[in-house]
């Protein structure tokens, strides 16, 4: 899979969709990608100051490939 912007959706439904997908918890899709787990539950729920960056959902999308 090669990275394209232009299919950026930070939905938390669609966040939470890819790490059903993944067959992992969250804390460990948090850990597999590298970011806090706080602040990955955060995006989950969109309680985040900001939506998940483009490089979250791509390496969730990754994972599920």
């Amino acid at each position: 899979m090669k990275p394209n912007p232009k299919n950026y959706n930070p939905s938390p439904d669609y966040l939470r969709e890819l790490v059903e997908k993944t067959g992992l918890s969250q804390s460990k899709v948090a850990e597999s990608i590298g970011i806090p787990s706080r602040t990955f539950r955060d995006y989950l729920n969109g309680n985040h100051k900001s939506k998940a960056p483009y490089p979250v959902q791509y390496a969730l999308e990754s994972l599920v490939d």
